[in-house]
C-alpha cells in the first residue's frame, strides 16, 4: 500500500496520501472478505485515522450480511459497520476539531469510498474523514478519554444510539420503564435510563437465558419473554404496568404486541399516557395487533435512528467516570482477516454471541 506520497495543494504538502486501504467487504449476502478498496482524495479539511478495533452490529450489520437491507440504502459490494476506534494519523490544515496526530478517537462512519458502497463504512483500516465522507451531523470523530479503553470506545457507539432514544422520553419520578431486548442497545438503554432518571425502576425482558444473565447485572428486574412476564410485570408494578417501553430487540413481531405491557392513561389532563419508543432496526414489516387494543391505550409511539451530536462525548464521559459499565458484557475478538468466519459464526450462534470485535493490529 503506497500512502506516503507527497501531494501539493495551494502551496502546502500533505504528509500522507492514502489512495487505498484494506477493508472488510461484503461482496454479496453471506460473503465477506478482507481486501483492498479505493479511498477518496484527502482534502484540506480531512482527518485520516487508522483503525485499531471495529465491530459487528448484531442488528444492522447482520441484516446486511443476510441481504435484508433495502436497495435504496445500500448495494453490494459494500463496507459494513460503524463501530470503530483508532489513532489519528493526519490532520488537514483546514480542520477545526482540535484533534491532533496520535489522538485516540471514535472514528465511526465513512460514507464515501472510491469503488465500493460505503454502507456506513466502519470496517476499514484507514478512514478519511471530511465534509464529503462524513457529512452527517454526528459523523465527526471524538477524542477518547485516557480512562476509557479501546474496547469500551468501540462499544460506546451503540450506547449513543440508546441515549438518543432515551432523550425522547419525558421522565417522571418513580416510574417503571420496560426495556425489551438485552443486546448492546438494550443493556445500554438500561444503564442510561437509570442515569437520566435515578428514581425509575427498569425491567428487562428477553427470551435468551444467556442475555438475561447479562441483564441481571444492570436491570432492577429481569424476565423471560415467554408469556409469563405479563403477570410478573403486573406484580412488580402493583397492577399499574409500565409507564414507558424502550423496544430494543429488532424483532418486528414484538412491536405490534407492546400495548399489553403498558399502563392505561391519557384520560385526564394530568394523566400522562404510556410512551413506547422503538429503538430496533426491523428487517420485516411490523403488523399491529387488533387496533382497539392500541386505541384504548392512548399511548405515544416514537422512534429514532442512529445518534445525535453530543452523544459520543456524553457516553465517553460516563465511561470515564465509571457511571456506564461494560464489565459484564462478553466480547469476542477476531482478527479482521477472519471476517467471513466471524459473520458466519454470529449468524449460526445468534443471541448466544453478544458482541464480536475485529482486531486490525495484524494488518
Amino acid at each position: 500500500m503506497s500512502y506516503y506520497n507527497q501531494q501539493r495543494v495551494t502551496g502546502k504538502h500533505y504528509s500522507m496520501n492514502i489512495s487505498t486501504s484494506k477493508a472488510i467487504v461484503l461482496e454479496r449476502p453471506r460473503r465477506a472478505q478482507l481486501r483492498e478498496i479505493k479511498l477518496t482524495e484527502i482534502t484540506r479539511s480531512s482527518i485520516v485515522c487508522r483503525t485499531r478495533l471495529s465491530a459487528v452490529s448484531s442488528g444492522t450489520d447482520m441484516k446486511t450480511w443476510r441481504g435484508q437491507q433495502h436497495p435504496e440504502q445500500c448495494y453490494y459490494p459494500l463496507v459494513p459497520g460503524y463501530e470503530n476506534m483508532g489513532i489519528v494519523e493526519y490532520v488537514g490544515p483546514d480542520t477545526d476539531t482540535g484533534l491532533k496526530t496520535g489522538d485516540r478517537v471514535m472514528i465511526n462512519e465513512c460514507r464515501l469510498f472510491g469503488d465500493v458502497c460505503a454502507a456506513w463504512g466502519g470496517n476499514t483500516l484507514y478512514a478519511i474523514k471530511n465534509r464529503e465522507t462524513a457529512s452527517s451531523p454526528f459523523d465527526y470523530p471524538v477524542k477518547i478519554p485516557d480512562e476509557v479503553c479501546d474496547k469500551d470506545a468501540v462499544l460506546a457507539y451503540l450506547a449513543c444510539v440508546s441515549l438518543k432514544g432515551a432523550k425522547r422520553f419525558s421522565f417522571r419520578k418513580e416510574e417503571t420503564i420496560l426495556v425489551t431486548g438485552a443486546g448492546m442497545i438494550g443493556i445500554s438503554a438500561i444503564q442510561i435510563l437509570k442515569l437520566l432518571n435515578p428514581s425509575a425502576k427498569v425491567i428487562c425482558i428477553d427470551r435468551s437465558p444467556f442475555r438475561r444473565e447479562i441483564a441481571a447485572h444492570y436491570a432492577d428486574c429481569v424476565l423471560h419473554g415467554n408469556g409469563s412476564e405479563l403477570e410478573k410485570i403486573r406484580e412488580f408494578t402493583n397492577g399499574r404496568m409500565a409507564d414507558k417501553v424502550m423496544e430494543c430487540t429488532g424483532n418486528s413481531e414484538i412491536v405490534g404486541t407492546l400495548h399489553k405491557y403498558i399502563k392505561d392513561g391519557g384520560w385526564g389532563h394530568d394523566d400522562e399516557p404510556a410512551h413506547i419508543h422503538l429503538q430496533g432496526d426491523y428487517p420485516e414489516p411490523i403488523i399491529m395487533d387488533s387496533w382497539h387494543r392500541w386505541f384504548c391505550k392512548n399511548c405515544t409511539v416514537t422512534m429514532s435512528c442512529a445518534l445525535a451530536p453530543g452523544c459520543k462525548e456524553q457516553i465517553l464521559q460516563w465511561m470515564s467516570e465509571g457511571k456506564f459499565s461494560t464489565a459484564h458484557l462478553p466480547v469476542e475478538i477476531w482478527p479482521a482477516a477472519q471476517c467471513h468466519e466471524a459473520f458466519a459464526y454470529k449468524e449460526a450462534k445468534g443471541e448466544n454471541v453478544f458482541k464480536i470485535l475485529f482486531d486490525w493490529s495484524g494488518e
